[in-house]
């Protein structure tokens, strides 16, 4: 009898050991967020978004100051909008251009071009650090479009990486 006690014993300790096998720790998941007072949330995936301006050859934009590149459409979707708001400006704060404050400084080694920020339509050139046009919101889900695009700021435009990251806040009145 003590054999068959000291096996089944022995059977429940290997059982066990087998049993943490399957409880491992294989990865860890974060849960990341916060809870605002705001009569909107940003969707989530266009709280940090990437606009590609692409590859634009540098004489394109060598033919005068002001030259822009082609413009590339971006927008900021907001959900869950209440009856409270009823507009939505957004600055983009931002290191602004040195030749011309309207646009944003690019960092990467092209020179004599920055980046303009404007409404959708081209309606207003949005500044660094200054709030947008009110965009007019209703009730449920809106989305503020934007357009970019290079701007040379110099006759001689240098080639090479042109990149500028801002950030944004959307104010609601």
């Amino acid at each position: 009898m003590n054999a068959i006690t000291t096996l089944k014993a022995a059977l429940a300790l290997a059982l066990g050991v087998a049993a943490q096998g399957v409880l491992a720790k294989d990865g860890t998941v974060n849960f990341k967020g916060s809870i605002i007072d705001a009569p909107c949330s940003i969707m989530g995936g266009d709280a940090n978004q990437t606009v590609d301006l692409g590859q634009i050859s540098s004489s394109v934009l060598s033919a005068g100051v002001g030259t822009r590149s082609p413009l590339v459409d971006f927008s900021i979707k907001l959900t869950g909008c209440g009856a409270t708001a009823k507009t939505a400006r957004v600055t983009f704060a931002a290191t602004a251009n040195p030749e011309n404050g309207d646009l944003l400084a690019v960092t990467g080694g092209a020179t004599g071009v920055g980046i303009q920020v404007s409404t959708g339509g081209g309606q207003q050139v949005v500044t660094p650090g200054v709030a947008s046009l009110g965009f007019q919101l209703n009730q449920g889900d809106n989305e503020l479009k934007f357009q970019a695009a290079y701007v040379s700021t110099n006759v001689l435009v240098q080639p090479g990486t042109a990149n500028a990251t801002a950030q944004f806040t959307v104010s609601y009145q």
